[in-house]
């Protein structure tokens, strides 16, 4: 199989799993209950008023993003995640001493050190265990699902809680002077809050993990980040972050011309391993990472594949970062279309600044 791979340059290094060793357990997830629309994300912006006036429909044109969730001031991404890791210990019916590996995986952080893990420890509870950060802006928490799987596959762990938590209305900058300063400011309007949390256990081989593959285009990385330069990117206040910053038109091109590629060559790699006439035979859903509604739209006319085994919620929650793929398993969950302990396969899909791509492959 392997050997196999090594003829795609964008699969070339994918682990694939005959018998899974380990799966999912529980999720858990925490979304803040205000959901600010444009017209009054619009209100807390500071712009021309000729530009205020349009922002609304040029935010819904650019991204079809409708509402964000916002957290409440002083909110911390350790508060969401906190939230969101009980639900998921009461969901896998655990105590939290029984965490052995604590993981805190996100574009944000509540400090620069210790490992923003550390402190949520503190927060669960949880008096001694292996916890530290992974991050890879908003595929964080698929990384971190990739490490867990290691640990797990070496006997190093056994029940690992992957966790995060966004608070990117921290990190929007709403003072726009210009239709071109908005050109790399518009990403960070489309930003939420957010926190999710994961439970990784070992497999009986019955269900779990069939396929990792995670990559970085690196030279792509100056088109979105937080923050470059110590110009309008770095906050005054003496916070921790700097302003968000994305060159939306460029790097929608090259995730758009890269995912293309990368489903095409996909849909081949299950074509030659598998017998497949289409990559989509044998999915239930594709939960690809949230950038927002258009950009999936998008990429589904690219593909030439049917919406309707993608859920989409940036455009009610916004870009909510590394937390967005476990937010939508969850509301797939919620919603009765998936069960765990179904069979059913998914297919978890990474874009992230740098350009970071790849995806996971899911038997519930």
């Amino acid at each position: 199989m392997v050997a196999a791979l090594k003829k795609y340059n964008y699969f070339k290094n994918m682990q694939v799993y005959e018998r899974p060793v380990s799966r999912v357990t529980a999720i858990g997830v925490e979304i803040p209950v205000n959901l600010v629309d444009n017209e009054a994300l619009v209100e807390m912006i500071d712009a021309p008023p000729a530009l205020k006036k349009i922002l609304p429909k040029l935010i819904y044109r650019a991204t079809k993003c409708k509402t964000r969730a916002y957290a409440a001031p002083g909110t911390c991404p350790t508060d969401l995640a906190l939230s969101a890791a009980r639900k998921a210990l009461d969901r896998a019916c655990l105590d939290v001493d029984e965490i052995d590996t604590l993981i805190f995986a996100s574009t944000d952080m509540a400090s620069l050190e210790p490992a923003t893990a550390c402190i949520l420890q503190e927060k669960l509870g949880l008096h001694l265990t292996n916890a530290f950060d992974v991050s890879n802006a908003c595929n964080s928490f698929l990384q971190a699902i990739n490490v867990a799987n290691s640990l797990i596959s070496t006997g190093a762990a056994k029940k690992v809680l992957i966790t995060s938590g966004e608070v990117g209305s921290y990190v929007c900058n709403r003072e726009i002077k210009d239709k071109k300063e908005l050109e790399v400011k518009m990403g960070g309007l489309t930003l939420g809050d957010a926190g999710a949390a994961m439970i990784l256990e070992a497999s009986d081989g019955s269900c779990g993990f069939l396929e990792i593959n995670m990559l970085s285009i690196g030279e792509h990385w100056p088109l979105c980040h937080v923050p470059e330069t110590t110009n309008w990117r770095q906050q005054k206040n003496g916070t921790i972050h700097g302003w968000f910053y994305l060159d939306m038109p460029k790097l929608a091109k090259v995730a758009k011309r890269e995912t293309k590629k990368y489903f095409q060559q996909y849909k081949q790699v299950r074509e030659d391993l598998y017998n497949e006439a289409f990559f989509l035979d044998q999915l239930h859903n594709i939960i690809p990472h949230q950038i927002s509604r258009k950009f999936i739209e998008d990429i589904a006319l690219a593909l030439n594949f049917d919406m309707s085994s993608t859920c989409v919620i940036a455009d009610t929650y916004g870009n909510t970062a590394s937390t967005s793929v476990p937010l939508v398993l969850q509301t797939l969950i919620d919603q009765g279309q998936l069960t765990m302990g179904s069979g059913q396969e998914v297919f978890l899909y990474g874009a992230a600044s740098g350009f970071g791509i790849g995806h996971i492959r899911l038997k519930l």
